[in-house]
């Protein structure tokens, strides 16, 4: 009896010891347990809390919510532009004029920027929401960061005036949704394909929040697929003007450089259309300034 006393006190007192560097090894001491839980965090939850260190305490949330989104889809950078300071334009005293291009973005709204961009211009672009995906959605971004304006076009380009008011409200809503997640712009202008308007679309973007800017000046370059020809009737504007192009057609965006040398040569300042009209109010429609 006293043997067997004594080898138990002894295995008693083995258990309470430290474990043993292979019991070590198989995580199977509970005072461990939190330390290699830590170790063995998954590389996703890992990269989470990388970037929430990095995160300043001063930073706007929604800048906050693009890097993580970014990080969970393996994007580059952060996810939402940063737009360069609004600028303050008279155009009671610069010849002003507003080049406005609907439907895309497209294949060639690339190059569009690079021919804007050459010439220190500013357009504004009246977007599709089905138009924006994953192939277009960094055109998007650069649009904002560049200091375009961004506007809406509908979701899938119907006459809106032939539509139920809750149709209308879907179309636009889908496209502020898209262009929002994007960029992080609420978009404030829209226009309605084909100038397709009434009553009920005035009440529908009213309550959005968006003004119908229509045109001044059209190119009709959906119809003549000529850049010398889209050219001339561009350079035709006059100060104040709204002129409209399609950025999903190839030869517009070749007639680009051409209206632009025009348009400096007059002396004419290239504006948004909010820079144009300055203070613009919800459901109103505006032509030319």
């Amino acid at each position: 009896m006293r043997i067997g006393s004594v080898l138990l006190s002894l295995l008693l007192v083995a258990g309470c010891g430290q474990a043993s560097p292979a019991a070590l090894q198989a995580g199977s001491s509970p005072s461990h347990e939190p330390l290699r839980a830590r170790r063995d965090m998954s590389k996703e939850t890992a990269g989470k809390e990388t970037i929430r260190r990095q995160i300043p305490r001063r930073f706007e949330a929604a800048v906050v919510g693009g890097r993580l989104t970014a990080a969970q889809h393996g994007w580059p950078g952060p996810r939402l532009p940063i737009a360069p300071p609004p600028r303050q334009i008279d155009c009671t005293r610069h010849k002003c004029v507003a080049l406005t291009f609907d439907d895309g973005p497209g294949d060639d709204t690339g190059k569009l920027l690079d021919m804007l961009a050459a010439h220190h211009a500013r357009a504004t672009f009246f977007m599709l929401g089905q138009m924006i995906n994953d192939e277009t959605r960094d055109f998007v971004r650069r649009m904002v960061s560049e200091g375009h304006e961004v506007g809406n076009h509908s979701w899938d380009h119907p006459a809106l005036a032939g539509l139920s008011s809750e149709a209308v409200k879907r179309q636009l809503e889908r496209t502020q949704e898209v262009v929002q997640q994007v960029t992080g712009v609420r978009m404030i202008v829209m226009r309605p394909p084909y100038g397709s308007t009434n009553q009920q679309v005035e009440a529908a973007t009213r309550e959005e929040g968006l003004a119908q800017i229509m045109w001044a000046v059209d190119t009709l370059d959906w119809r003549d697929r000529n850049s010398a020809i889209v050219a001339k009737r561009c350079a035709e504007a006059k100060p104040g003007d709204v002129v409209l192009m399609h950025d999903i057609h190839p030869t517009t965006v070749d007639a680009v450089p051409h209206l632009l040398d025009e348009l400096d040569r007059r002396g004419f300042t290239y504006v948004t259309v909010s820079e144009l009209f300055g203070s613009l109010t919800p459901g109103k429609q505006y032509f030319n300034r």
